[in-house]
């Protein structure tokens, strides 16, 4: 009798402690809030100059309305950004026409419609894990992403010294893109465009991977076939 007692004592007092426990965690989580583009961290780009070489250091010619999600969770809408892919960096166009740095963020998305009428979507990503030369501050295109992993691009750009059908050379930016596999909340790794390259970066998916590709008829050679396999491996 004594033990139903205390039981039936403790069972409020645990109930009391769950609801404190999950209104904590609730707090501790929270949803993004609307923001301005005074919360963007901006700070001044110095770029070398690159008058004398070809090419555009610019993904896109134009600045495009995006929407930004801050390290502070706040959502600001409508900013005018551009990637420079030279410097790895999400430019922005301020108010008063200063063109400046996105200096941290953690998504930016944004959609660029085409002469012909169809769009391409771009969501570029920062804060990731460490890998080869790259650090938190790095962005990422991201290619295909899910609850499960992440499919990721990192394009850069150098200044080569490119043939010409004369006697000479001259001096262009050459794009080089690199892919990478993401376990949200793990390690992210370096891959080519090739099955061998998938299953080892993901080897609890391996098995689920064989099936994917063999259902679809696909080689995994080149990034949209990698892209399909990673969008099918986040599906439940």
């Amino acid at each position: 009798m004594i033990k139903s007692n205390y039981a039936l004592k403790l069972f409020p007092a645990l109930f009391l402690f769950s609801l404190v426990s999950l209104h904590s965690f609730a707090q501790n989580t929270p949803e993004p809030q609307p923001g301005t583009i005074d919360d963007l961290k901006t700070s001044v780009l110095r770029v070398p100059a690159l008058q004398e070489v070809g090419g555009s250091p610019f993904l896109t010619t134009d600045y495009n309305m995006a929407t930004v999600l801050t390290t502070t969770d706040k959502t600001v809408t409508e900013v005018p950004v551009k990637f420079n892919i030279y410097s790895n960096a999400l430019m922005v166009k301020m108010d008063d026409g200063q063109e400046l740095k996105l200096e941290s963020f953690k998504m930016v998305t944004y959609d660029e419609t085409a002469a012909d009428g169809t769009v391409k979507h771009y969501r570029f990503e920062q804060g990731l894990p460490e890998v080869d030369k790259n650090n938190e501050r790095s962005v990422y295109m991201v290619v295909s992403s899910g609850s499960k992993v992440q499919l990721l691009k990192y394009i850069s750009q150098k200044v080569e010294d490119v043939a010409t059908l004369g006697d000479y050379s001259r001096r262009e930016l050459v794009l080089t893109e690199q892919l990478y596999v993401y376990v949200n909340g793990g390690a992210i790794k370096k891959i080519k465009a090739s099955k061998k390259d998938l299953v080892e970066a993901l080897p609890t998916m391996s098995a689920r991977i064989d099936e994917i590709a063999s259902a679809n008829n696909l080689k995994l050679k080149s990034e949209a076939e990698i892209a399909v396999v990673v969008e099918a491996l986040n599906k439940p």
